[in-house]
């Protein structure tokens, strides 16, 4: 589908997509909730890939997106093959030492074999439902055994996403808009639960070695409670995270799968 063949809003959602500023901006958010939602992750996905790098390591990296991870990678002075169906963040990437870019599908069978770590960050998300299952069985074929595959994405339940859907309509997105400045649609069109996630990582054969949760979101507080509300909602969040019926309102799931030896 053509951007012109959308409508401004979807467009307007595309282009933030696709713009590798905005997606940067995302982790020095002047609001120290969002701020920290997406710092959060950033550290606990940098930190499992510590546990596993090694100099020379294969590291295949699908969804480049701003190139944070593809930057983190590069200096760790691994040999990395960075996957995406974006032209303009390849080329984000493209220059950084030890780094080759791919522009494909990772749903399909890329021919891509024998990496010792994958990476996926805030990705699956974006898969259409039909094809998430396919990737997860691509990286399962990408990686060697023994090898891990480092993956997050958000709750399907979570109460930034159940916030996030009231945005699909316009009076709530005008509203929003005129509250906070800015709202939009996160264009998740793949949420999972970690059951519906689990499922599909035993289905591509993959053991799950070390798995969090974490990242709570209350609007309200969130946008007007500074820094003395995101330090309410992430001791918040902690307890949430203890209590399993109510672990499905954080944002984040995370996982560190391997294939078995």
């Amino acid at each position: 589908m053509s951007a012109d063949s959308l409508s401004a809003t979807d467009a307007a959602q595309v282009m933030q997509q696709e713009d590798i500023a905005f997606q940067a901006r995302l982790y020095d958010d002047p609001n120290p909730t969002r701020r920290g939602l997406h710092r959060a992750r950033k550290a606990w996905v940098e930190a499992r890939l510590e546990r596993y790098l090694r100099p020379g390591a294969k590291v295949l990296e699908v969804g480049v997106g701003c190139g944070l991870f593809t930057q983190f990678l590069a200096e760790k002075g691994v040999v990395v093959t960075a996957v995406d169906i974006n032209r303009a963040f390849l080329e984000g990437v493209r220059e950084l030492p030890g780094v080759t870019t791919k522009y494909g599908d990772a749903t399909t069978d890329l021919g891509l074999r024998d990496f010792d770590i994958g990476l996926s960050s805030e990705v699956i998300e974006h898969v259409p439902p039909a094809r998430s299952q396919a990737m997860l069985n691509e990286f399962f074929r990408a990686i060697r055994p023994g090898g891990v595959l480092v993956l997050s994405t958000p709750q399907r339940f979570s109460t930034l996403e159940l916030t996030a859907r009231l945005l699909r309509f316009p009076p709530i997105l005008a509203l929003a808009r005129k509250i906070y400045g800015s709202a939009d649609d996160l264009g998740h069109i793949n949420l999972m639960t970690r059951a519906g996630l689990k499922k599909q990582i035993k289905s591509a054969g993959f053991e799950i070695v070390d798995h969090a949760l974490f990242g709570f979101y209350l609007p309200g507080v969130a946008e007007f409670g500074g820094k003395a509300g995101a330090g309410a909602l992430k001791s918040i969040g902690r307890v949430l995270g203890r209590v399993p019926v109510l672990s499905g309102l954080l944002w984040t799931q995370g996982y560190v799968l391997r294939k078995p030896a």
